[in-house]
């Protein structure tokens, strides 16, 4: 999903927010006030009649596999309207509210709210930590996630793998075939890269055609094993440029270790190095620290 759709979902969100807040102030309206309750509140499916439940519904699974609090609204939502159909059938027959009701009823609703501000809040983090043009993860908090799991490997004593990857010749593309091949080329890079990733590795751009990607759990060997075949992947791409022109690019990897007592910057230096080292020894090779 792009940076564009993500904010699409974002502002779908933030205005099926608004619709549940503006059906909760005619709730509570016809709950307080001399004002009949809305017969769609009276139903057994008033979680499918509301405009937030119609909105819902119809949501695309790619949206709803972005994250996996939305199976938890869809159930806290129906939970809720339940709640606010006894609720409006006790104001119907004159009947009082028991107050055990009516806070389990706004417990219900916060469940909700909950729900769509962690959403909101994760989403808007990934809007900002992500690169807009590859969706890789941009530089924003890599220091940060990599020290993370520099701690998580000496408390298991295990090892994390950092691979650099620049493109050969990069700038013969943009020179070329302009900058919006140069661009093709990057989006099927990372989407080449991101195809032989395990859930838990992590891609950054790290600075224009250049990539880095954490392995945890992963041993040098091991690390320049996966750092080839992804080097064979990429130097088979065939990348459309328009006009039935295709063409292909190759990219040289540096493979280092963090170590249990590195400055994540010199162990990133390391990575770094290897590639350079990789580019000196004639580039589309992979290099070891």
């Amino acid at each position: 999903m792009s940076n564009t759709q993500l904010e699409d979902v974002i502002g779908e969100i933030e205005q099926a927010i608004e619709w549940h807040q503006s059906w909760y102030r005619n709730l509570l309206r016809s709950l307080i006030a001399d004002i009949p309750a809305d017969d769609q509140d009276l139903s057994d499916n008033a979680h499918n009649l509301c405009r937030f439940g119609q909105w819902f519904n119809k949501l695309p699974e790619q949206t709803l596999n972005l994250h996996p609090y939305f199976s938890e609204i869809a159930s806290a939502h129906q939970k809720m309207h339940q709640g606010a159909k006894v609720l409006s059938s006790l104001k119907e027959s004159n009947s009082a509210i028991p107050v055990n009701l009516l806070d389990q009823f706004h417990t219900d609703l916060d469940s909700l709210r909950d729900y769509f501000e962690a959403i909101n809040d994760e989403l808007y983090e990934l809007l900002h930590t992500r690169d807009p043009l590859t969706g890789a993860t941009n530089r924003a908090n890599l220091v940060e996630n990599l020290q993370k799991e520099q701690e998580l490997c000496k408390r298991k004593s295990l090892s994390c793998a950092l691979i650099m990857i620049d493109l050969d010749h990069f700038k013969r593309v943009n020179d070329e075939f302009g900058h919006g091949a140069g661009d093709k080329v990057l989006i099927a890079l990372v989407k080449c890269i991101k195809s032989h990733l395990r859930e838990y590795d992590q891609l950054y751009r790290y600075g224009g055609e250049e990539f880095l990607v954490c392995l945890p759990h992963t041993e040098l060997e091991g690390a320049k094993s996966f750092s080839e075949r992804l080097r064979a992947a990429v130097a088979t791409l065939k990348i459309e440029i328009g006009n039935d022109k295709h063409i292909n690019v190759t990219g040289s990897f540096g493979v280092a270790l963090i170590n249990a007592n590195d400055d994540i910057e010199t162990a990133i230096e390391r990575a770094d190095q290897a590639m350079y080292q990789a580019k000196k020894s004639g580039r589309n090779r992979v290099s070891v620290a």
